[in-house]
């Protein structure tokens, strides 16, 4: 019954909220606070155990002039399993998560402070691919947990911007600091670090790195390395990330093809989307912290189907090969993206 009930204010939801309006006149918006985010499904088959993963993430913005922002995401996110493993009703909850609200001071192009809750800047996938409308797979990689402990957020101060920008590059930085903290829904490690890039513009090609030094109990050293793509002219996405920690190393490289460029084929294929994902994992230390105990090797591949420009369908399959067993994974659900102001408002 919560399943449904979950299941059915997702429905409900997306009648009610409709996405902005394309055609609407762009200069009456103004300074107005809004609510985005998204909300899905998603049935997910583990090695024949199935899960019911409904979720909505709701985010707040409320800019304060031209400056000053204050935003917030929180994730509702409900799992769902059968009693028995395989067999029986399913029983689960829903798990709620504050994952940042954060008030930033936008100086310049070249310094952005953020002082609160925010996602940790590690690599590409924490800040950038969590969300459930942009994901293009919906199981996040395996080396996910690396630079991200405890709870994927910080507590503390950022600081961000563009070190460099001109018309063909763009070299952009974050440094940060979170304190430790075990407060209900703010639950964060203390750790610092940094991340760097560069953008060149006219290849649409981002190539950068992630440091994190973990402060507290074991004290250890986080690295990843970060690639992407999106070759001009084309509707092709490559993405690929390596990283490496006191408990692991591993990469992922995932490919994504719209087939909106594609000629000659029927209009109604021109929505769909082809995802590809091949990820490595060996442990070191004994694996743990959120990364396998042992060596792991898993393939996706994804189908994707746009409705509309703010509803797709989803599905996925996946192999996943260890010393502990091999196992199939199985995805297939919806997404919604949402966006509507919460008054009327004028630019100012």
């Amino acid at each position: 019954m919560k399943v449904w009930l979950l299941a059915a204010s997702v429905l409900l939801g997306m009648g009610s909220m409709s996405a902005q309006d394309p055609n609407a006149s762009v200069n009456g918006a103004g300074y107005v606070p809004l609510i985005s985010g998204g909300a899905g499904y998603v049935h997910n088959v583990n090695g024949g155990q199935p899960t019911l993963e409904p979720q909505i993430n709701p985010v707040l913005l409320v800019p304060f002039g031209s400056h000053v922002l204050l935003e917030s995401r929180t994730d509702f996110t409900g799992f769902f399993q059968r009693k028995n493993g395989s067999s029986g009703p399913f029983t689960g909850k829903v798990f709620k998560t504050v994952e940042y609200a954060q008030i930033d001071w936008l100086a310049n192009t070249h310094v952005i402070a953020t002082a609160g809750r925010y996602l940790l800047p590690f690599g590409l996938y924490n800040e950038r691919l969590t969300p459930i409308w942009i994901r293009n797979l919906q199981d996040s990689p395996i080396t996910a947990p690396i630079g991200t402990r405890t709870s994927g957020s910080g507590d503390g101060v950022m600081l961000r911007g563009a070190a460099l920008d001109t018309p063909s590059v763009s070299i952009l930085y974050t440094a940060y600091f979170s304190a430790r903290s075990g407060i209900n829904q703010l639950q964060a490690a203390r750790a610092a670090g940094g991340d760097t890039s560069i953008y060149l513009k006219q290849a649409r090609l981002e190539v950068g790195g992630s440091y994190q030094r973990f402060l507290q109990d074991n004290q250890i050293n986080s690295f990843a390395a970060y690639l992407s793509w999106q070759p001009p002219r084309t509707a092709l996405d490559l993405k690929f990330e390596y990283d490496q920690s006191h408990n692991g190393h591993g990469f992922w490289l995932e490919s994504g093809y719209e087939l909106t460029e594609t000629p000659k084929i029927p209009a109604l294929l021109k929505r769909v989307q082809l995802v590809g994902r091949v990820q490595q994992f060996t442990p070191l230390n004994g694996g743990g912290n959120g990364v396998p105990r042992v060596a792991t090797q898993r393939m996706d591949a994804g189908l994707n189907y746009y409705i509309r420009d703010d509803l797709r369908f989803v599905s996925s399959y996946g192999r996943q090969f260890s010393s502990t067993g091999n196992a199939n994974i199985w995805n297939v659900g919806f997404t919604y993206r949402f966006m509507f102001p919460l008054w009327p408002g004028r630019r100012q």
